[in-house]
């Protein structure tokens, strides 16, 4: 039944098909699978989109995008099928004895991984892990596997959830992809990736905070060779270390003034090759901080509706890596008032009744052993969420520019970049005024986060969004097409596991940390428990 078709026989096939004389015309074809609600992918769903897509041309603007999508619908649905075929494949290919004593349970023979990679023209090791992950669809992930034939979730999205759960049980596997699938079909695999994170802390938070360690021991600074003369300087820190650590770059390059002609990239690299050879010190960039006043800070985002670079307080213009005279000022950071790092704890976790998973704002979720440790040195500064819509509470202003405190709430409540798909920092956007000012007001429902790309997107023509009450932005693209972008969701997540008994584990050494901003969803009068 798989043997090819002689090409003479493929074209009287193509012939007969366009002489049909009942055959209906192309846009017929496409409204008709447009009327059928999106059908399920299949082969016949295939046959009918190759009949409605031949001539492009013919094709409006919406029909383009419609059928675009289809057509990665159907090839999910032809990656799960052939998922289910190696899955057969590989149980019809057993290991031996000694295979299976080598490899564990599930192990298949040593040389099925070979008839595929010659089938498919891959490598053995390509072969291997297909093979090993269609088994694991079929077995332990069916859920996803049925969503990937239904053409909900792509090949990547699949993926992402087989590398997230592979080191967990099954009976965990399971209860981390039963979280995650409702809304991986609404978002890129990114954001899919973020929510893997959470999803696997949620179920095995001992495992994280004991992951966590072990990978905390492996932290190292490498340089890496480079093209024409470059070198990389690569360092694996604790998360928060690193976001502070490129935060306070961020603020000493914003500090250099807008007629620094260097990129913000290039000043950080400058800053930092000068910062670690001696040539600046950190004592001289920071000079009389301690004396600046914290309410005059800039918020480093000089105009809401505009790229955020602050007006900076320094008078230098950095010398760059090689360059310097040792006579410049010292950079100095663009508001050094303002707090480096937040952090959003729930309050159930940070008094230790139980693992919730907890926020490092631009990072993502991080263990709760790591929030307390990061809590024990912190300042804190209280935020409170509504714990029935997870969202973080409004306080609005009404000035043109929004001040510190309300651009530090409104990037603490979007996490990233409100259109749909961007997982772009909200620590690197731009505050922009869904309803221009002064029509609409400079408070937090009228406020979003929005990467450059997607700022200047949302002024051009044929674009528009709407931002709801609740949080959630609506946008139309120019073919009229409707997609929406959800406030981050800090709600608690449900049917954690009884917390276990501990006490035999050393009390972590609490992590030393400064310029935090502590963030509790808890009752906003419970004092810190440190």
């Amino acid at each position: 039944m798989f043997d090819a078709v002689p090409p003479e026989e493929t074209d009287e096939v193509s012939r007969m098909l366009a002489d049909a004389p009942d055959w209906p015309p192309l846009d017929e074809v496409f409204d008709a699978l447009v009327a059928a609600g999106r059908p399920a992918p299949s082969g016949w769903l295939a046959l009918e989109l190759d009949l409605a897509s031949a001539d492009p041309g013919e094709l409006a603007d919406a029909e383009l995008v419609d059928a675009v999508a289809d057509l990665d619908r159907v090839a999910s649905w032809a990656a799960a099928r052939q998922s289910r075929l190696l899955a057969e494949f590989a149980r019809r290919r057993p290991a031996d004895p000694r295979d299976v004593a080598a490899q564990g349970p599930g192990a298949v023979s040593r040389w099925a991984p070979d008839e595929i990679a010659l089938a498919l023209s891959v490598s053995r090791l390509t072969a291997g892990q297909r093979l090993a992950q269609a088994r694991r669809l079929t077995e332990t992930l069916p859920a996803t596997l049925d969503a990937h034939e239904a053409g909900r979730i792509d090949a990547t999205k699949v993926r992402a959830i087989c590398d997230a759960t592979q080191h967990l049980p099954d009976e965990q596997a399971a209860r981390v992809q039963d979280r995650v699938l409702p809304a991986a079909e609404r978002q890129s695999r990114a954001q899919l990736v973020a929510a893997l994170r959470r999803a696997v802390i949620a179920v095995d938070p001992d495992g994280a905070n004991d992951r966590h360690a072990k990978a905390r021991l492996d932290r190292r600074v490498v340089v890496g060779e480079e093209t024409e003369g470059m070198a990389s300087l690569w360092a694996l820190l604790a998360a928060p270390d690193a976001l502070a650590a490129h935060q306070w770059l961020t603020r000493l390059a914003r500090g250099l003034g807008a007629e620094d002609p260097r990129g913000m990239d290039a000043r950080r690299a400058d800053l930092l090759a000068d910062l670690l050879t001696g040539r600046v010190t950190s004592r001289a960039a920071t000079t009389d901080l301690d004396c600046a006043d914290p309410g005059s800070a800039d918020t480093g985002s000089a105009d809401a509706d505009t790229a955020g670079t602050g007006t900076g307080t320094g008078t230098g213009t950095g010398t760059g890596t090689g360059t310097g005279t040792g006579e410049a000022a010292p950079p100095r950071p663009v508001d050094p008032g303002k707090p480096l790092v937040q952090v959003v704890v729930p309050h159930s976790a940070l008094i230790g009744a139980d693992e919730q998973p907890c926020d490092l704002v631009g990072y993502g979720p991080i263990p709760a052993d790591l929030a307390r440790q990061i809590a024990a040195d912190a300042v804190w500064k209280r935020l409170v969420t509504d714990p029935l819509s997870g969202a973080l509470l409004d306080h609005g202003r009404t000035t043109y520019r929004p001040p510190a405190a309300l651009t530090d709430f409104v990037r603490a409540r979007d996490v990233h970049c409100r259109s749909p798909l961007c997982r772009r920092r909200a620590l690197d956007s731009e505050l922009d005024h869904t309803v221009p000012y002064p029509l609409g007001p400079t408070a937090a429902h009228n406020l979003t986060d929005g990467c450059t790309l997607h700022h200047h997107e949302k002024h051009s023509p044929g674009w528009s969004v709407v931002q709801h009450p609740d949080g959630r932005l609506t946008w139309t693209t120019p073919t009229g097409h409707r997609y929406t972008s959800d406030p981050f969701d800090y709600r608690p997540e449900p049917d954690l596991p009884p917390r276990p008994s501990r006490q035999a584990r050393p009390a972590p050494v609490p992590y030393r940390h400064v310029d935090l901003d502590w963030t509790s969803r808890g009752d906003p009068q419970d004092p810190p428990p440190f």
